[in-house]
């Protein structure tokens, strides 16, 4: 059976308000920030010995991560605060580990680190904020190539765009760190 252009337009405008619908959902996914995150006691391979290392963390020190499966292959993922020497007021330094492979595929700056529900090559789309002065700071959001994540998207705000840029954050769910859990499991989980 052939469909007329005529037939076709009819339907292709009554999906337009779908569409548009869609476009104006607001972001939702998780918040981190320090409090979202417990000591773990992470795995010793890969690129974790050198991060730690990086991230300034003392051997004697549990370091502090929220742990999840974030790209859905049944392994849990390492989101990796540094050592709190290495924070700042516009905050801290972290880095993800694939759980798999034990490799850092990325790193992130700021505070609150949001884990967006949007997917891209398995992985979750990742923005942080970070402040640059009282009023002002950096958002930038990261995507997974397939091997790491990139940046993206890098503005600073300031001023209205940084009130409307944090009222756009209201339908994120914050994560607070559960009690200590040295083994890492069951912990943090969506």
């Amino acid at each position: 059976m052939r469909m007329s252009h005529r037939c076709l337009l009819p339907i292709f405008l009554l999906t337009l308000p779908v569409w548009a619908n869609a476009a104006q959902k607001p972001p939702s996914g998780i918040w981190l920030d320090d409090t979202s995150m417990s000591q773990v006691k992470l795995p010793a391979s890969g690129d974790i010995p050198d991060l730690l290392d990086e991230f300034e963390y003392d051997d004697n020190e549990t370091p502090h991560a929220y742990v999840a499966d974030l790209n859905g292959d049944g392994t849990k993922d390492f989101l990796v605060e540094s050592s709190k020497r290495l924070c700042g007021t516009g905050g801290c330094l972290y880095a993800l580990i694939d759980g798999k492979s034990r490799n850092r595929i990325g790193n992130y700056f700021g505070a609150p680190i949001l884990i967006l529900d949007q997917k891209i090559n398995r992985y979750p789309v990742v923005q942080s904020y970070g402040h640059l002065s009282a009023e002002s700071g950096s958002f930038v959001t990261y995507v997974f190539d397939g091997k790491k994540y990139q940046i993206v998207s890098n503005v600073n705000v300031s001023g209205k765009s940084l009130e409307d840029l944090f009222k756009s954050f209201q339908g994120f769910r914050k994560i607070k760190a559960k009690a200590d859990d040295s083994a890492g499991a069951g912990r943090n989980q969506k």
